[in-house]
């Protein structure tokens, strides 16, 4: 008895950590490849959305090799106005920012997660690359970490596809 008592409450507490640890509210970031200067990429204009956020560091190798699968990604989806793929910087230099972007050419927005905000909030190990889901409640539905070979794309996919039957307006 004490063991299953032990059990649950161990459970519960996992839970409400993994719960809290899984969501975000809306969040604006700066847009560091908008076309105007000085833009907002804001989430809550998206109300029905799934964001896919790739976060990424412009010195991570792995994140870089990453970049083409990011943009397979967003070329997939660009039809489909409820799918928002967004890479999410993690450094906080402006200028590095624009030396990736003009090597990489992304075709989906590049926003820096000043404070590492949304990052500290849905990640599941420290590390990069990853890439969260979060459906249109703000609530992380899968996380994959590191660079994406089949199995990972097949596993985002799926995520994106279970967060588009989460709708919160109309």
């Amino acid at each position: 008895m004490r063991t299953i008592f032990s059990a649950l409450v161990l459970a519960a507490s996992f839970l409400a950590s993994t719960a809290f640890a899984s969501q975000i509210a809306p969040t604006s970031f700066p847009w560091m490849n908008a076309k105007q200067a000085d833009s907002t990429y804001n989430m809550a204009e998206h109300p029905n959305a799934v964001f896919v956020f790739e976060a990424f560091s412009i010195n991570c190798s792995w994140c870089n090799k990453n970049a083409p699968n990011v943009d397979a990604l967003a070329t997939k989806f660009k039809d489909n106005a409820r799918v928002q793929v967004i890479d999410l910087g993690l450094d906080s230099s402006t200028s590095a920012f624009t030396q990736w972007i003009q090597s990489h050419n992304p075709n989906h927005p590049v926003v820096k997660d000043v404070g590492r905000k949304v990052y500290n909030a849905l990640q599941v190990e420290n590390g990069i690359p990853q890439v969260f889901i979060v459906n249109c409640r703000g609530e992380r539905e899968d996380v994959v970490v590191g660079y994406w070979e089949a199995a990972e794309k097949a596993q985002i996919e799926r995520a994106i596809n279970k967060a588009l039957e989460t709708t919160c307006t109309l």
